[in-house]
């Protein structure tokens, strides 16, 4: 699990672009690692007959629409992969999702698991986000919680909102994440939370995550 030596750079997640050039800026939870805006390389995203995607055999899900970029990290990176869609309006009007197979905390209960993740989030924004909602459901037939938060700055003109999921996952606690940025006088799109849910519902896991085996080891030795 990520602890807080290495959660203290991470964030929300917001990707900033400048005008007239393309240039990726993280700023706030999830700020760490390489992360990367493509054009992917051909290899990353395979396209199924199921009118999925794979990426890097890895996993499977729906690719969200046009407009929508993929969002990589490399040398252990703070998160797996995203997308993120630059919209129309004032800055930072823009919209990014991503799965985490490591979100920050040390707890495998999901309650205090999301206590803990939730005083790290957004933590470089300047904002203190409320949580508006929270919900215990069942996600990939698993339980889980779903969390519903909004922040503000208005010195620095901007705003945010997102739903989490922190998923129990065998021995393990995984995220989906999707924030939405605004200029403070701004409103949100909820259009762009119904590529987040897509792309939640259809995530199938290809092969098993390395604590996974190992726990399935640990069990085997001890009979």
């Amino acid at each position: 699990m990520k602890t807080m030596n290495s959660e203290n750079r991470r964030w929300g997640i917001s990707v900033r672009f400048t005008r007239g050039a393309i240039v990726l800026i993280l700023m706030g939870l999830f700020l760490g690692g390489c992360a990367t805006l493509t054009p992917e390389k051909p290899s990353a995203l395979v396209p199924t007959d199921r009118g999925t995607v794979v990426y890097k055999d890895k996993y499977e899900f729906s690719r969200p629409s046009a407009g929508w970029f993929l969002l990589q990290t490399y040398e252990a990176g703070d998160f797996e992969l995203g997308f993120v869609r630059m919209e129309k309006g004032e800055f930072p009007s823009q919209t990014t999702f991503i799965y985490d197979d490591e979100p920050f905390g040390s707890s495998r209960d999901l309650d205090k698991r999301s206590e803990q993740y939730c005083t790290r989030f957004l933590f470089n924004s300047g904002m203190f986000p409320e949580i508006r909602k929270k919900e215990k459901i069942q996600l990939m037939g698993q339980s889980a919680v779903a969390l519903y938060l909004e922040g503000e700055n208005p010195n620095r003109n901007e705003k945010a909102k997102s739903k989490i999921y922190l998923v129990q996952k065998g021995e393990r606690i995984i995220s989906f994440v999707c924030t939405q940025w605004r200029p403070f006088r701004g409103n949100f799109n909820p259009e762009a939370f119904e590529h987040f849910e897509a792309f939640v519902r259809s995530f199938k896991f290809l092969k098993p995550h390395f604590y996974d085996e190992l726990n399935d080891k640990i069990k085997k030795l001890k009979g």
